[in-house]
């Protein structure tokens, strides 16, 4: 289930660390959390930076960290 988006919403940059993500990953949780909105997930150096309503949580990074890729 989307979490509401609210109208006042200040939306703003995060960030989490790139290791074994990707914009896909991302941007499906992203889309999962919120629904269809325009998150411009960006790799920035070590990070991938994402536009959101709010940032996410110490459990919400530790859940998307948890959907990285297997090592290879």
């Amino acid at each position: 289930m989307t979490e509401s988006v609210f109208a006042n919403a200040i939306w703003r940059y995060d960030y989490i660390d790139h290791y074994r993500l990707d914009e896909a990953i991302i941007g499906g949780f992203l889309y999962q959390k919120w629904g269809g909105y325009k998150y411009f997930v960006k790799r920035k150096g070590e990070e991938f930076r994402f536009w959101v309503p709010r940032a996410l949580t110490k459990d919400e990074k530790n859940e998307l960290i948890g959907k990285r890729k297997p090592k290879s």
